[in-house]
């Protein structure tokens, strides 16, 4: 929508200094296709997004929800805000698909030590993931938003999915 209105006053105003004076009209013809460029880049910034969420000590995320729209490139930065090493308090970020069943993967995932636990044999449960880190790590990952509707996140190191999930939030474009 925002597009739209950029392009609608990119018009007005070439309309605007095109009516001036009567000047050649290779003027007013070369305008509009120098600042066509700038709205094509504000499309593609509007198309991505970054978010941020924190993993503590005490199994906790510090947001319950994060907001995207349908076919965005999502950048998710997990920050481990506590001490403890991931042997320990590990935590990672799992999205999982629409009608995945939140219990059954996190009871599964703690048999799945060797893949982060991340149980590769519900890969088709899993939309987006990162690794296990410790205090004071981040990790980042960048994945495309699915369609329109609500998903759920979690960590799935052993113990964790029971408190440590969320809503991922997805508008339609």
């Amino acid at each position: 929508m925002n597009t739209l209105k950029s392009l609608a006053i990119l018009g007005i105003i070439v309309f605007l200094s095109s009516c001036g004076g009567g000047s050649s009209s290779t003027e007013s013809t070369e305008a509009p296709k120098e600042e066509a460029q700038p709205a094509a880049e504000v499309v593609a910034v509007s198309d991505s997004i970054s978010l941020e969420i924190e993993a503590n000590d005490q199994m906790q995320f510090n947001k319950e929800e994060l907001k995207v729209t349908a076919g965005q490139v999502v950048t998710l930065t997990l920050k481990h805000t506590g001490k403890m090493p991931k042997e320990a308090m590990g935590h990672n970020w799992v999205l999982l698909a629409s009608g995945t069943d939140v219990a059954t993967f996190g009871t599964s995932a703690v048999s799945a030590a060797s893949s982060g636990y991340v149980p590769q044999d519900k890969l088709d449960q899993v939309i987006a993931y990162t690794k296990v880190i410790g205090g004071g790590e981040e990790v980042s990952i960048t994945f495309e938003a699915p369609k329109a509707g609500y998903y759920k996140f979690l960590c799935s190191f052993p113990g964790h999915w029971g408190v440590m999930q969320g809503d991922f939030v997805v508008s339609p474009k």
